[in-house]
């Protein structure tokens, strides 16, 4: 089954296009994408990280200022005005380091800003010279991004919420999200598996099989691994393997004979693999 998995891993590498001209055109466009892109994350990179370099000094600088001035403070020898006169001066100095703290991390919250804003330019970008679907894809991506909370159950319902509405794509991208952030939680299996099951909704069975693959290889002690072993076979139809698809089916039967609900399925699934076909009239 580890061979099916890879081989259908493959088949989604490849690319089918209509002449070598065309194939080699795209590819020239989408190299100068990926360069440009690649440019703007490294200039930005290197801002962000002169930028950083300066805090450790600047933090040194205020704790060295701010000792001299407790010195200042404890100094009983000096006269009262000379103190007075020390200690705004260091005052002074305090505040505009505090001030310099503040431009330098103000100025860095701005470069990861651009820099994630640059990264999603460069993906729409690509995803417009892909065609439409990648372009969903993409628009996918940053939606579920802004509703993605950081809190662990929360994600899980936000998912939910969104395959309930039947927005697979967002649903997808959301589930993903889980298992990446989780990946050994006691959900990530079921997260997978509904991974999977956005992708057979929107008629990606290559994809859906590779995730209910991912199910049974990963995750075998889940609740949804038999579930997964049904839908790998029935994503398998979708490519229209039959001989791997009753080999998955049977197989569910033989692992998975006690859930009732899968077994019936798998068992009226093989029935119709091996009825003679209808002659056409």
């Amino acid at each position: 089954m580890r061979a099916l998995f890879a081989a259908l891993v493959m088949l989604g590498l490849s690319a089918c296009w209509t002449t070598s001209q065309q194939g080699a055109l795209m590819e020239q466009r989408l190299n100068a994408l990926e360069a440009d892109s690649k440019d703007q994350r490294q200039a930005l990179e290197a801002q962000k990280q002169a930028l950083e370099a300066q805090l450790p000094r600047l933090d040194e600088k205020l704790k060295e200022v701010s000792e001299t001035l407790e010195k200042v403070n404890q100094a009983t020898h000096r006269t009262g005005a000379d103190v007075s006169v020390k200690i705004d001066e260091l005052q002074e100095q305090i505040q505009q380091l505090r001030g310099t703290l503040e431009e330098i991390k103000h100025r860095l919250d701005q470069q990861s800003t651009a820099a994630q804003q640059a990264q999603q330019d460069s993906e729409r970008k690509l995803a417009a010279a892909l065609g439409p679907q990648a372009a969903a894809e993409v628009s996918a991506k940053e939606k579920a991004q802004k509703l993605a909370p950081a809190d662990r159950s929360a994600l899980f319902s936000v998912a939910y919420a969104q395959l309930n509405q039947k927005d697979f794509e967002v649903a997808r991208e959301l589930f993903a999200e889980y298992v990446r952030r989780y990946p050994k939680d006691a959900q990530a299996g079921e997260a997978e598996y509904q991974i999977g099951q956005c992708h057979y909704q929107t008629a990606h069975y290559k994809e859906a099989a590779v995730a209910f693959g991912k199910v049974i290889d990963t995750y075998p002690q889940s609740g949804k691994s038999c579930d997964a072993r049904l839908e790998l076979g029935l994503s398998l139809l979708g490519l229209k393997l039959k001989d791997d698809a009753k080999a998955a089916l049977e197989e569910t039967l033989s692992k998975c004979g006690g859930k009732v609900a899968v077994a019936k399925e798998a068992k009226a699934r093989l029935a119709e693999l091996s009825a003679p076909p209808k002659k056409k009239k």
